[in-house]
């Protein structure tokens, strides 16, 4: 699954609905910083809260675990796509297709040296401190507007890559990306936490006359994104603009972002050498522990709860094809088990996953989340991760399996 998507998802869902990340945390009976991270795509949702998450936003578990309600691709680019496989397959068996194609390529060839004429731009290099007047004026600007800067230890955090600067007589025009997040301290009663209050990713265009800012025009979303960023770029700038939302550049401004935070809030970090099972557990739930680099869609589950008891999630009611439901993911038949094992010492040799920045190219082993929405990553190399499974005989590594008799 991938979680930035389905974090973005569930974000979107949630602003759809005119619901605060608080309004959603007490809905869910999780505190906002578990919420926040869900839609960071830093976690993901207990599987115990599927269902209650899933008619909170009125979707189904296919859905959620899609991150989308339509996973269709943009029509021109199957357009394109299909066209061109059409013409391969094609050309060998008629002339007719052979000549069309030429010509398609001349007529294409052409149109590009006339548009290349026309994106000429005067781009300057003697004021690149305009990107920093930029951010300036939005970091004011929400601090200004956002409710929650009421909150204690209320910043926000930015990052940016400048696609250039033109300048038109006494007008200058600065074409940036920015990325940015804004967090705060939330209330003892949901456990003084680092909340995420608002962020955005997206492709800007500010106007200066004398070097004083006069406005500053945002991209549109959905279907008339790509038709604002043609308004608001010149040719050559918006050719970047459009191919820059890519994991790897967007991680690159989330990875700056995260360290400035980070470093902000570095009294935040736990002491992991003195955490305690009561810091951890919640409803005799002390944690569970999932792994990341399975390809599975459902992935087995164990939790463990206090008096040494455990529960291995392996199967998960699910429909057969061609019946219709609208299932949200639920585990059944559990595996209750003791063990005899003193589990804190598996936290305690685990990462603050706070402290650590992964994609889906970079996942840790496994991920644990406790009862009280801590969240820590460990590999296969601490040993008492690697004990306890051994020892209770459970390997998680395997795909959850469809019950379709219950």
């Amino acid at each position: 699954m991938n979680q930035e998507k389905i974090g973005k998802f569930i974000a979107k869902l949630r602003k759809e609905k005119n619901m605060t990340q608080e309004k959603l945390a007490e809905k869910m009976g999780v505190s906002i910083n578990a919420v926040s991270k869900w839609e960071r795509g830093l976690s993901f949702p207990d599987v115990s809260l599927y269902k209650k998450l899933c008619n909170e936003l009125d979707i189904n578990i296919e859905e959620l675990i899609n991150g989308e309600k339509d996973s269709s691709d943009e029509a021109k680019e199957k357009a394109i796509i299909s066209t061109v496989k059409e013409i391969e397959k094609n050309k060998k068996n008629s002339k007719k297709v052979l000549v069309l194609l030429i010509l398609f390529f001349i007529i294409t060839f052409i149109i590009f040296i006339y548009y290349n004429k026309n994106l000429k731009v005067n781009l300057v290099d003697d004021s690149d401190f305009l990107y920093d007047e930029v951010i300036s004026f939005l970091k004011e600007k929400e601090f200004d507007e956002n409710p929650d800067s009421i909150y204690k230890d209320f910043n926000v955090f930015y990052s940016y890559h400048g696609f250039g600067i033109e300048k038109k007589q006494s007008y200058k025009y600065v074409y940036m990306w920015i990325y940015n997040q804004s967090y705060y301290i939330e209330n003892e009663e949901y456990g003084s936490g680092l909340a995420i209050s608002s962020g955005s990713s997206m492709p800007i265009k500010a106007i200066f006359k004398d070097n004083k800012l006069q406005d500053i025009i945002y991209s549109k979303d959905g279907k008339e994104y790509v038709s604002s960023i043609k308004e608001m770029f010149p040719g050559i700038i918006e050719y970047q603009v459009l191919n820059y939302d890519k994991e790897k550049n967007i991680n690159k401004l989330f990875n700056e972002v995260e360290q400035k935070k980070n470093i902000y809030y570095d009294y935040l970090n736990l002491d992991m050498s003195k955490i305690t099972i009561d810091d951890l557990s919640y409803n005799n739930l002390i944690f569970s522990v999932e792994y990341k680099k399975s390809k599975c869609d459902i992935p087995v589950m164990l939790n463990i709860y206090e008096n040494n008891k455990y529960a291995l999630l392996k199967e998960y009611k699910a429909c057969r094809s061609g019946e219709f439901c609208n299932l949200v993911l639920q585990y059944i038949n559990p595996i209750e088990g003791e063990y005899d094992y003193d589990v804190i010492e598996i936290i305690r040799h685990s990462i603050d996953a706070n402290l650590y920045q992964y994609t889906n190219d970079n996942l840790p082993e496994y991920m644990i989340f406790s009862g009280k929405s801590h969240e820590f990553i460990t590999d296969s190399d601490n040993k008492y991760l690697k004990e306890l499974l051994e020892l209770i005989d459970v390997d998680l590594t395997n795909c959850a399996k469809p019950n379709y008799e219950d």
